[in-house]
């Protein structure tokens, strides 16, 4: 990977990947700098990306095999294609909440925030269910959790580009942000009395949820407005974050709830 890429909040990374080449090329927030092929691709390969590339102006280079996994780190997986993009939809916590100010202010503002999930898995399907909610954001700290790299583009699957992430430092300092701008923040804690569904979405949220073996950390727990857990019905403790991420974006969306008669 090049000097400078994909360093924590930084929006300039390596994608790879066919289908994820493929969905930076036609997503509005990804910038494709230049795709990268491995030499010795097929014919029927090299022919269908240049189709995709060349309307959009993008450049070819053609590396060794050995090159391209310099760039992707990822040679079982690569499939010999990878591109280097930008995020489009990346920005600093403070400057979003900027924007939101103001008349802004008056519109439904529901953000997910994660504390300490390092899983890329993980994160990559939780940030397909920030986007599928229709949420506003996912709150990214640049310590404690790992930055966008292929195995979460990967495991979210074209969302990534989609997904407005807002970065900053450290969670603590963002919980103090977000309730200094009139946001309720959430946590998501097996121990605690109110049941999920049970709490209205405030109108200005960020929803808070931490790794499964350790949860949020105390020092997060501490600032928070309010915690609620997810009922179990059987005897388990917890439910995998990415799972219990998307019950409480669609909980926070709003999407939950029977449709009126």
């Amino acid at each position: 990977m090049r000097e400078g890429v994909g360093l924590p909040g930084r929006s300039e990374l390596v994608v790879y990947g066919r289908h994820a080449v493929r969905e930076a090329i036609g997503s509005d927030g990804a910038r494709v700098l230049e795709v990268m092929l491995a030499r010795g691709a097929s014919a029927e390969d090299r022919r269908a990306l240049r189709a995709l590339i060349e309307p959009e102006g993008i450049p070819l280079e053609e590396l060794t095999r050995d090159a391209l996994t310099q760039q992707t780190g990822a040679s079982r997986h690569d499939q010999g294609v990878a591109a280097r993009i930008e995020l489009q939809r990346v920005s600093e916590l403070e400057a979003f909440l900027e924007r939101r100010k103001g008349r802004a202010a008056r519109q439904p503002l529901r953000l997910l925030g994660l504390d300490g999930v390092t899983n890329p898995q993980n994160v990559g399907m939780v940030v397909r269910s920030v986007v599928a909610a229709g949420l506003d954001g996912l709150v990214w700290p640049r310590v404690g959790q790992p930055w966008v790299n292929g195995l979460v583009v990967r495991a979210a699957a074209g969302a990534i580009f989609e997904c407005p992430i807002l970065v900053c430092d450290r969670l603590e300092s963002a919980v103090a942000t977000l309730q200094a701008s009139g946001v309720t923040c959430i946590g998501l804690d097996a121990e605690a009395s109110t049941p999920l569904f049970s709490l209205e979405p405030p109108h200005r949220a960020a929803w808070l949820l931490g790794s499964e073996s350790q949860g949020l950390s105390p020092d997060v727990r501490s600032l928070l407005d309010a915690c609620v857990s997810i009922p179990m019905a059987g005897r388990i403790e917890s439910l995998n974050v990415a799972v219990a991420a998307g019950l409480v974006c669609f909980h926070a969306a709003g999407l939950l709830r029977p449709a009126s008669a």
